[in-house]
Parts: C-alpha cells; sequence; structure tokens
C-alpha cells in the first residue's frame, strides 16, 4: 500500500511539527519515514506529534522507527549541543520522555495522535504506551504542547 508522509510546523511553536502519516508503516516504508523524522529533528524540530489517523498497520520495523526517534528526541542536551535549550514540559504531557531520572532535561518529545484501536494494543503490549503519550487527535496533543513549552526562540 505504501506511505504518504506530510509534515506542517506549528505557526507559534516552530519546533513543533505535526506529522500525516497515511498507509502502512512496515519494513517496505520505515525506513523512508525513520529519515523523514531525522531530517526534521536536524533542522530543528524538537517536539513531533505523528498523526496515525490514516494508518491501517504498523510492523516490527515501523515499531522501531518510532523507538528510534524516542531516544533521538528525549536523549538529554549536550552543553553546547541545543539551539537556545527550550525545555521539555515533559511531565505535564503524560509518560516522562527521557526516562533517565539523571536531573538532565529532554531535548524534545514524541507524542502520537489518532491512533486506530488495532496499532494501540500493539503499542500498549510492546509498552510503547509507557514512554510515549497516545492522544485521541492531533488538536489536543498540539494543545497539550502549546500550555507546557514556550515558544521556540526566533
Amino acid at each position: 500500500m505504501g506511505l504518504t508522509v506530510e509534515s506542517r510546523a506549528d505557526p507559534v511553536h516552530t519546533d513543533l511539527v505535526v506529522v500525516a502519516l497515511t498507509g502502512e508503516v512496515d519494513v517496505a516504508t520505515a525506513g523512508r519515514l525513520r529519515d523523514h523524522l531525522a531530517a526534521l529533528i536536524a533542522r530543528g524540530a524538537r517536539h513531533l506529534v505523528l498523526d496515525f489517523a490514516g494508518v491501517a498497520f504498523i510492523d516490527s520495523s515501523g515499531l522501531s522507527v518510532l523507538a528510534g526517534i524516542h531516544r533521538l528526541l528525549s536523549a538529554p542536551e549536550r552543553p553546547g549541543s541545543g539551539e537556545g535549550g527550550s525545555g521539555s514540559g515533559t511531565g505535564a504531557e503524560g509518560p516522562r520522555a527521557d526516562g533517565s531520572g539523571e536531573g538532565g532535561r529532554a531535548s524534545g518529545t514524541l507524542a502520537l495522535a489518532g491512533v486506530n484501536l488495532r496499532i494501540r494494543e500493539v503499542l500498549r503490549t510492546t509498552g510503547f504506551t509507557r514512554f510515549v503519550p497516545i492522544y485521541s487527535a492531533v488538536e489536543p496533543a498540539v494543545a497539550v504542547h502549546q500550555t507546557t513549552v514556550p515558544p521556540a526562540g526566533p
């Protein structure tokens, strides 16, 4: 079936990007999704909301991409490596993003929205729901971010 990936940055919180996915996240499409998300992060995205409303299927390759992107985003910022360090606000968003307990602030967050029941059960069974929050739709995920993280600097 393939996968379509479309991104849009939040006009106020420019480090927040909503990524709408349509199709299947599987061995044939996971690499392209990983590359797309990594490119967004390289360009300054620190908070990603993945809109799963159009996703019909995810396999272990897709789960691996989600885990890798979560690790990349939640790694504590090293001194001198951030772009202004906007903070994370992850405590109010649900599960703690960094999980490290080492006092470092997470550099970013990953959230999923609009996940169908079948995929939600896969995420629950594999433990993803312990560290990646899932919202019913994109709007609540974005609203939580907008109320817990200050706008990105100029």
